[in-house]
C-alpha cells in the first residue's frame, strides 16, 4: 500500500454510529473532549491527514493537565513536529 493509499483509507474509516463515547463515558461518570484531525487542519491546514494525526497523538502523549488542549497547543505542537507553515499555504479564511 503507498503512503497516500494508506492515507486515504484513514478518512474512510467505517463510521461506528451504534458506539457513543460520551454515552460510554458517562455510564463511568468519565468525560473527554475529542479532537479530530480535521481540527488540527483547521489551524495547519498544510499538513496531510497523517502528520495531523501524529500531532494528535503528540498532543495526546504530552499535554499538561494543568492547561489542556486548546487550538494554541495544536498550532505549537504541528509547529514542534512539521516546521512553522508556510505561509503561501495559510488559510485565506
Amino acid at each position: 500500500m503507498s503512503n497516500k493509499q494508506r492515507e486515504n483509507s484513514i478518512c474512510n474509516l467505517p463510521s461506528l454510529t451504534s458506539v457513543n463515547v460520551h454515552e460510554l463515558l458517562a455510564i463511568r461518570r468519565e468525560i473527554a473532549i475529542v479532537w479530530c484531525i480535521e481540527d488540527v487542519q483547521y489551524v495547519r491546514p498544510d499538513l496531510s491527514d497523517v502528520e495531523a494525526w501524529a500531532v494528535l497523538q503528540s498532543v495526546s502523549r504530552n499535554h499538561d493537565a494543568n492547561f489542556g488542549v486548546s487550538w494554541d497547543t495544536l498550532e505549537a505542537v504541528a509547529e514542534s513536529l512539521f516546521g512553522p507553515q508556510d505561509p503561501s499555504s495559510e488559510s485565506t479564511e
